[in-house]
């Protein structure tokens, strides 16, 4: 019973080797830059914290004061 199953898997592999080998395609445009004139910009190095603004902890205030202070003059 499993000598059919061999046969089965070894048939079709037997008969694609006869065939002929088929060219690969060509594929050197894959490893071209699309544009080959730009050239990349440099970057400098950006701080990770430059526009850090501290915050001291305050004490806890009313809320109504906070958001009189924070509306449109």
């Amino acid at each position: 019973m499993t000598s059919r199953f061999y046969l089965a898997g070894a048939l079709p592999l037997a008969l694609a080797s006869c065939g002929g080998a088929t060219a690969l395609p060509d594929v050197t445009y894959l490893t071209k830059p699309a544009a080959e004139a730009v050239t990349p910009r440099r970057t400098g190095y950006a701080s990770p914290i430059r526009n850090y603004t501290a915050r001291p902890v305050v004490e806890p205030s009313d809320w109504r004061d906070l958001n009189r202070a924070q509306e449109p003059q």
